[in-house]
């Protein structure tokens, strides 16, 4: 989900909205809330892969901001500082949560096959009549699980600049650090996502251990199917490298929508597993 450079023009717009509820302007404070909702409970839900816990940290940050809104001066841009707010309430959580193991998703499928409950759970979101098997929304369930595999420090850098589109420095502000350690960040991110994904994904790598898009496609009715891929695709006259795949999986992940899809509510019972198994690890 790229949150691209306003124009000048929304700039201003953005400026003299929040200059307004500065002043106490309640039907301004609520344009403000409701057209930053989606982009900032997206963010908060792909660093913490929770629902539950998205939707709490998604209102303190927005609680956050009421408290400090006051004391904003525009040296940035609202979308900035608000995704500051809400990239360090993010790590404040994850900071005190086990990173989740590379194989976790492998863990958590092979235990789920044994649950009864689990599977009773599983066919029933997956009769429901709006449900769709929306491939493109498992990539990025997938993108946030390996994301949870990395120091939370780099995961934020790696949503922010290359899932949300934010400037090297834009990223380096939110994060407090300087453009050099959002660099090193950054490709430490790249470079372990891209590895883990070469050794894991069968999209990707024909010797990859996981192929839950394909049994999960298999698994539904032809109704609920959705489009299939049988492989990840780099760009025309790109290497097919572990980066490159990256790459394309990321410009998927951006454009699928995680949080509110024909495949969300799949994903939020997948993620609610993964976060009982990962979170009960001693």
């Amino acid at each position: 989900m790229f949150i691209n450079e306003s124009p000048d023009e929304s700039k201003e717009q953005d400026a003299a909205v929040v200059a307004r509820a500065q002043a106490g302007d309640a039907d301004a404070l609520e344009i403000l809330f409701a057209s930053w909702r989606k982009p900032l409970f997206a963010f908060v839900y792909r660093m913490v892969t929770r629902r539950e816990d998205a939707e709490d940290l998604t209102q303190e940050v927005f609680l956050r901001c009421l408290r400090g809104l006051a004391s904003f001066r525009g040296e940035s841009q609202f979308r900035t500082w608000l995704f500051g707010i809400a990239t360090h309430v993010c790590l404040d959580y994850l900071r005190e949560k086990q990173r989740w193991r590379v194989e976790a998703q492998m863990v958590a499928q092979n235990e789920g096959v044994k649950s009864s409950a689990h599977n009773q759970q599983l066919s029933k979101i997956m009769s429901d009549p709006g449900f769709i098997f929306d491939i493109n929304e498992h990539i990025a369930f997938c993108l946030a699980c390996v994301g949870r595999t990395l120091a939370p420090e780099e995961q934020a850098a790696l949503l922010l600049r290359d899932m949300f589109g934010f400037t090297g420095q834009e990223s380096a502000d939110i994060l407090e650090i300087s453009e050099p350690v959002l660099r090193h960040r950054l490709g430490a991110a790249r470079s372990t996502m891209a590895t883990q994904f070469d050794g894991l994904c069968q999209l990707v790598n024909k010797t990859g251990v996981c192929y839950q898009c394909r049994g999960l496609r298999d698994y539904c009715a032809e109704s609920h199917k959705g489009v299939n891929v049988v492989s990840i695709e780099v760009l025309m006259s790109t290497p097919r490298t572990p980066e490159t795949l990256l790459e394309a999986r990321l410009s998927i992940a951006r454009e699928a929508n995680l949080e509110d899809g024909t495949s969300s509510k799949l994903h939020v019972l997948f993620f609610d597993s993964l976060t009982r198994q990962e979170e009960s690890r001693r």
